[in-house]
């Protein structure tokens, strides 16, 4: 196991069971990962960038590259307004097979807090839909996010997805 796996890990009853962090926040925490997942959803793709600061990174990686600490990401997007020209450029300019998407949240886990970061890891599971009505299963994983609470919402600092399926059937157009 190398050291990220490592430090993903903890035991049971550990930090994410501390009282000190409160059930309010993460209720909080896992509404915002939800909230996220309808948006994405419900295609209300201009409104993603607004989940993130204005330095905000959002990057897929393969958890293969990830083990081997390779750090090619297979998208990387460090500030929202790169986000922004993501959506402008799913709307405008990229060509991909229109699919409707689920996304599974599941096993939240509050792994660490510092400076007021909250350091999150949560597992994820996406379904695509295609407009013939096929279902397949796209991607599943886990998210390692790092949240924030600016001017009182939360917002991601980063989210990293990492993909244990990185041989997917498609492009990668849509957010995960």
């Amino acid at each position: 196991m190398n050291d990220r796996a490592k430090a993903a890990t903890l035991p049971a009853g550990s930090l994410d069971a501390d009282p000190a962090l409160g059930a309010d926040m993460r209720a909080a925490i896992e509404r915002f990962l939800i909230e996220y997942a309808r948006c994405l959803d419900e295609d209300r793709l201009e409104a993603w960038p607004n989940f993130f600061l204005d330095d905000g990174c959002y990057q897929v990686l393969s958890r293969e590259n990830v083990e081997h600490g390779l750090p090619a990401p297979i998208i990387y997007h460090y500030s929202r307004g790169m986000i922004e020209d993501r959506v402008t450029s799913l709307r405008d300019a990229l060509t991909y097979e229109p699919v409707y998407t689920r996304h599974m949240v599941s096993n939240v886990y509050i792994v660490g807090v510092e400076a007021g970061v909250y350091r999150v890891i949560s597992n994820y599971a996406l379904y695509q839909t295609t407009i013939e009505g096929r279902t397949d299963l796209y991607s599943v994983g886990r998210c390692e996010d790092a949240i924030v609470v600016r001017d009182g919402r939360l917002k991601f600092k980063t989210r990293t997805v990492i993909a244990d399926t990185f041989a997917v059937k498609n492009n990668m157009a849509l957010p995960i």
